[in-house]
């Protein structure tokens, strides 16, 4: 089945910089498992890799993923859970 969606050009932006971020976080924590040492944060070099594989992948969004020099650092927001022992907001 295919289906078609139709996203602005900006979400186009926002989605490809987050999936750059969030592989090149994937890999970095796979690294640490394998080698062991402090968690890095990805750095705009190792983004740019990414972002450059995603133009080749996938040709539809080539012209998008090559407009974005720099891809933001995607860091997501921390779980909603209350530390142990916290009383839970009233």
């Amino acid at each position: 089945m295919t289906r078609t969606v139709i996203v602005s050009g900006e979400t186009l932006g926002h989605l490809l910089e987050a999936h750059a971020s969030m592989a090149a976080w994937y890999y970095e924590l796979s690294r640490v498992i394998r080698e062991g040492g402090p968690v890095r944060t990805p750095d705009d070099a190792t983004r740019r890799a990414f972002m450059a594989r995603l133009a080749v992948d996938f040709p539809e969004i080539a012209s998008a993923a090559r407009a974005i020099e720099n891809p933001r650092v995607y860091v997501p927001p921390p779980p909603s859970v209350p530390a142990p022992g916290a009383s839970p907001p009233e």
